[in-house]
């Protein structure tokens, strides 16, 4: 029985080496046990196609691959397939019709990788300074818990504790005034699934937050930003100054200078509201007196006291008014009033 034993275990550690030896580059997955996964790499082989054919019973004819993986160059890389626990599985991964490249016969399950640990609870013990880990297991069997940790300035995993058979792992030794980052994942047991298993991913990072560590430390002061910010500030203004420098300039293409009146016509809008009317009825032609005015005359054409250049005769002084000439407007009369010279209609109203 001693013999048959060692015969037994030479057998095992023979078929191992014969799988490790035929593999070669091809890597197989049995992910938590849903899908097996087959991958190689396309350069070890001259950039061939490879195809896979597999079944789980000895009886049927081998099966095609379900769902290539290609590679960037557009050759075959890898192979997904249904992976059956508790029945045999056999692959066979050929370059066209030569021997297999890679051969397989055996349980998925010796190629297993359980999902990550998920839901990590940490519970501080006070009388025994330690954080307890806890987590939801695995629907697996076989499986020990790794937990590690590390503080925000470590840049090494520490293990907390040895691989524990649950995900219920105590952390001694704690500081309760220091933050810790604590991470988990899941090994499966050689002596339970054999020696290809593969160890979960980790979980992802959950943190002991600890009263030092719950407000973020203050961010260094740097010189660099006030400075960013003041040079975006001046080229903000400078671009701005410069469009209004432009707007003006384009304004007064499209909108030539219109000189102001009231330079030229003084106490036309200070006095009369910009009617010229009355402005230079008042200001220049006061009306004759009642006794001067003919009565049959038409009250439009009252004569106007006004300097002149235009058509008749020579104009005589009014009594009472040495130097000044008056005469009654006529049509087509040139009239000099405030440095401007105007025309007079045939109905005594002035024209610019």
């Amino acid at each position: 029985m001693p013999c048959a034993g060692a015969s037994s275990i030479a057998v095992i550690l023979l078929l191992q080496l014969r799988i490790r030896e035929t593999a070669g580059d091809v890597t197989v997955v049995c992910r938590d046990l849903r899908d097996v996964e087959v991958a190689w790499d396309p350069a070890e082989h001259a950039g061939a196609n490879l195809s896979l054919t597999w079944r789980y019973d000895s009886r049927e004819p081998p099966r095609p691959c379900p769902r290539y993986y290609l590679s960037g160059s557009g050759v075959t890389s890898g192979c997904v397939l249904p992976a059956l626990p508790l029945r045999s599985l056999e692959i066979d991964v050929r370059r066209g019709a030569g021997p297999p490249v890679f051969h397989w016969k055996g349980m998925a399950s010796a190629f297993l990788k359980p999902r990550p640990p998920s839901n990590l609870t940490l519970h501080w013990l006070k009388d025994d300074d330690a954080v307890r880990v806890t987590c939801p297991a695995l629907p697996l069997r076989g499986l020990d818990y790794v937990i590690q940790h590390r503080g925000p300035g470590d840049e090494d995993w520490v293990a907390s504790a040895a691989p524990a058979p649950s995900c219920n792992v105590t952390v001694g030794g704690v500081d309760p005034a220091r933050c810790l980052d604590f991470r988990a994942r899941a090994a499966p047991r050689e002596s339970v699934y054999g020696g290809h298993v593969w160890p979960s991913d980790w979980s992802p990072v959950t943190r002991w937050w600890a009263d030092s560590c719950r407000q973020a430390p203050p961010t260094p002061w740097s010189p660099k930003l006030p400075v960013a910010c003041s040079l975006m500030t001046l080229v903000t203004s400078l671009l701005l100054l410069l469009a209004l420098w432009r707007l003006q300039r384009a304004k007064r293409g499209f909108l030539p200078w219109v000189p102001d009146p009231k330079g030229g016509f003084r106490g036309l809008f200070e006095r009369h509201g910009g009617n010229f009317q009355a402005w230079i009825t008042q200001d220049v032609a006061p009306p004759l007196k009642p006794e001067a005015t003919d009565p049959a005359a038409d009250p439009a054409e009252v004569a106007l006291v006004l300097e002149h250049h235009g058509k008749g005769a020579e104009s005589e002084s009014a009594p009472g008014s040495p130097g000044l000439p008056l005469q009654r407007a006529r049509g087509g009369d040139l009239v000099t009033v405030g440095g401007a010279t105007f025309r007079l209609d045939s109905g005594s109203y002035m024209t610019l």
